[in-house]
Formats: C-alpha cells, structure tokens, sequence
C-alpha cells in the first residue's frame, strides 16, 4: 500500500528534492495550514511534515503509527511523551547548520570588535569622517566557549585558526587538544570573547545571571545564538556603563516569543541578528535532504533521528 506525505506548509526544496520526496509515497502539498486544517489533512496520514506549525493541537488526530517530520534540529517544545503513547515518531534534523551557526557567531564578533555595524548606519547618514572608529583584533586574544558541542568545536576550530586561545566550560571536562576546560569562573575572568553555544534548558537558563556578569572581564564581547542564557536587564547595565566591549546576539523572536526592551534595542555597542544563523544556502539543502532521509528510512523500517525512542513502524 502507498504511503501518504502530507507536508502542511511551505518548505524550500529544489526541483529534485521534491521529486525525491514523490517516489517515496502520494505527496500532498499545503502552503499553510490552519490548526483545523491540520486536524483533518494529519488523520490518515503514515508522515506529517512541518516547518514552524506547532503540532501539539493536532497530535492526537494522528494516525497510529505515524511519523512527524520536523523541518528543525529543536523539539523541546513538542509533547514528545504524549507522541511516544499516540504512537507518533518524531524525527529531528542534528548537524544541519553546524557550519552556518558557527560561522555567524565568528561573524557576530568580528562585526562587534570592529564596530561595523555602527560604520555602516553612520555612512549611510552621510557621515564621512576617518578614524573614529577603532576596534580590536581577535588574533592572540582568548575565546571562552560555554558549551563544547558540534557547534562550540567548529567555532573552537575557526578560532584556532585565526591564532586564538580557545579556553571552554561543560557540565563534564571535554578533555579536547588545544582546548583548556575550566570553570565558569574561570572563563569569565578570563575570555575576550565570551560564546554561548550551550542548548538552552533548566540548567543554562539565565546562567549568566546579574552576578557572573560582573565576573566578566572589562572590555570583553559577548556572542551567540542561545537567547534565554544572558539575564537581559544585567547584559543592558554591562553595556551601557562599557563594562564590557559590546555584544552580538542571533535572537530566536520569530512568532513574538521575546519582545527586546527598548533600553538594549537602542544600545550601539550590540548587534542583533533575527534568528539567521542558521540560514544558509548550503544548510538549506544539507536540512531538506535530512528531512527526507529520515521519511525514506522511516518508511522502511530502518529509523533514524528518531527523537522521542519511538523507533520504526509498529507492524
């Protein structure tokens, strides 16, 4: 018996990748998808493909058993344990953007220790003085890395290589040649360039609360891509009063998750990015092709990126 795809909003896929996809199973394409037109396009649906819709409305209108195909590396916002007892496989995209994040977040330091964003809106409004500008150089200096995964290593090894000391903290020692591991403590008294690459969870939610932002070393630049981590109100004081250098964060605020205050939107010395780290061309193809794996294996009763330990297709 044919399996049916039903992809409910609009994902970017080339030519091919959509044919790909067709050979798999009867694909119905949706642009969008209200939540009632989720309830009734899901119901005999064996793969559910979605981008940025929220599934929870739709979860127990699913078949059993089905997979939900996610066009993303998070889930935590999902009821995984209510999909595990519907029967409900959940398949993830890991690794997709490792490049592109890292990338960004070398990219968010340079652009803060050179003061480029600042340089581009001052030109723009005609102002056309010389040398007023001076920044630092990220050659010789220290990068603390809090969070040493696939991410944190690639920027680690970026850092490397432009003659930087890579110091890092984990919950456990990384014990990685040319990393230092230390604590907290130590990373923050001692980095130029403080990254935030650690997942955000009950454990690194506001980890650098108003306190350990006081720990940081004068002068030094605050980059990444996991908003939540950096308590707000003591990041705005660092930066007003140049206790620190600047700062540069890719800030997840699609669908109006996090309103920024005024007092930090209007700050020079920080630059923010509308959650892009992650979108690169090349990423886009590495995450489709992902995507599409995982239904093909799904599919066969081979599994994998399963993320709730749903594995396979119940027979």
């Amino acid at each position: 018996m044919t399996s049916k795809i039903v992809v409910l909003e609009k994902v970017e896929m080339t030519d091919e990748q959509r044919k790909k996809l067709e050979t798999l199973g009867n694909v119905e394409w949706y642009d969008s998808s209200t939540t009632e037109e989720c309830i009734k396009r899901v119901r005999d649906a064996d793969v559910v493909v979605i981008d940025w819709i929220n599934p929870n409305p739709f979860l127990s209108a699913m078949k059993n058993p089905s997979l939900l195909a996610l066009m993303s590396t998070g889930y935590s916002w999902i009821g995984i344990k209510q999909a595990k007892e519907l029967g409900i496989s959940i398949s993830n995209i890991p690794g997709y953007a490792i490049e592109a994040v890292a990338e960004h977040i070398i990219g968010l330091a340079l652009n803060v220790a050179r003061k480029t964003m600042i340089g581009d809106r001052n030109i723009r409004m005609g102002k056309k003085e010389k040398g007023y500008l001076r920044g630092m150089e990220l050659k010789s200096r220290t990068i603390g890395i809090i969070g040493l995964g696939n991410i944190g290593r690639r920027v680690a090894e970026i850092a490397l290589c432009l003659g930087m000391d890579v110091i890092t903290y984990n919950r456990h020692p990384k014990n990685v040649s040319g990393i230092k591991d230390a604590s907290l403590e130590e990373l923050l008294n001692n980095s130029d360039i403080v990254c935030i690459t650690c997942p955000l969870n009950d454990d690194s939610e506001n980890m650098l609360n108003v306190e350990r932002l006081k720990l940081v070393k004068k002068n030094a630049i605050l980059v990444g891509t996991t908003w939540g981590v950096v308590d707000i109100q003591g990041l705005i004081y660092e930066l007003k009063n140049k206790m620190i250098y600047g700062a540069g964060f890719d800030v997840a605020i699609e669908g109006g998750e996090i309103e920024l205050p005024d007092d930090l939107i209007k700050l020079d010395n920080i630059v923010l990015t509308p959650h892009i780290g992650y979108n690169t061309i090349e990423a886009k193809v590495r995450q489709v092709n992902i995507c599409i794996s995982n239904i093909e294996n799904y599919l066969k009763g081979t599994s994998i990126n399963i993320v709730n330990m749903n594995f396979g297709r119940n027979k």
